[in-house]
């Protein structure tokens, strides 16, 4: 009876063992499972921002040629010419007496 207890025993403790690798597995395949979704969500989340850099910096490129075509000489002289200014001849510049302000 002795040798019979002793082989229940031991079949009990290999299975035991067996289902807490069985969860220890199971456990470490979701855990890596989670992980590799989060990385794949980063990755295509982290392609988009680089999609939106990319048409972010053709337009940023677009604006500064077209501010630099704005501010070209030719094109300020064709619109003061547009608004009828005149380039000034002689500058005057008013004089102030003693530089007071306002007296009590």
């Amino acid at each position: 009876m002795g040798k019979l207890d002793y082989k229940k025993n031991w079949l009990r403790k290999i299975k035991f063992v067996n289902l807490f690798i069985f969860i220890l597995i199971a456990v470490s395949m979701a855990t890596y499972l989670n992980g590799i979704n989060s990385l794949v969500v980063k990755g295509f989340t982290l392609e988009a921002a680089q999609k939106n850099l990319d048409s972010l910096t053709v337009e940023n490129g677009q604006i500064e040629s077209k501010k630099i075509a704005l501010e070209s000489y030719t094109d300020i002289e064709q619109k003061l010419n547009d608004l009828h200014m005149v380039p000034v001849d002689k500058i005057e510049y008013l004089e102030i007496g003693d530089g007071t302000v306002a007296k009590k």
